[in-house]
């Protein structure tokens, strides 16, 4: 019995930081969506910081805490106008994990935006894969997703599948 449970809980354990690490993005890089930031910088998820934070220019604040991901060093969130960019430590150094619009200020390549009809996004995007009202785009190792509430849009997330 005690050989069991301590078997249940090595097992618990790695299933744990395979979590951790599926949740802080791992260290891929995308052959999928890019976000085109306002100032014409495209960011791709698995972008590495450094060909990113600098062209973007000042951002408005940034929140840093420690890394979930098992890699030294801090995971970023970056704010800008419109828009947060998220970094996370990884194997080959610090890289964009997810991308987040947060007002109509900025808009997807397709012209989607925060406020964008359900319908706009399907006529834009296909169907996509329902989650309950939110819809979900996968292109190469990245994922697209709408958050919808009332049948608008609410939130756009880039980020690793």
């Amino acid at each position: 019995m005690n050989k069991t449970l301590r078997m249940l809980a090595v097992l618990l354990a790695a299933l744990t930081l395979t979590l951790c690490f599926a949740s802080c993005g791992g260290s891929k890089t995308s052959d999928g969506y890019t976000f085109k930031a306002p100032d014409g910088t495209e960011i791709a998820i698995g972008a590495l910081h450094d060909d990113v934070i600098p062209k973007l220019g000042d951002y408005e604040s940034v929140d840093k805490t420690d890394s979930c991901g098992g890699f030294k060093g801090q995971d970023c969130t970056y704010f800008y106008k419109g828009f947060r960019v998220y970094t996370t430590p990884s194997d080959k150094g610090d890289v964009v994990n997810m991308i987040e619009l947060t007002d109509d200020s900025v808009s997807t390549p397709e012209g989607l935006t925060i406020g964008s009809a359900k319908d706009a996004v399907i006529k834009a995007m296909g169907n996509g894969t329902a989650v309950g009202e939110n819809l979900s785009y996968e292109k190469g190792d990245m994922k697209l997703v709408f958050i919808f509430r009332d049948g608008a849009v609410t939130n756009i997330q880039y980020m690793a599948k």
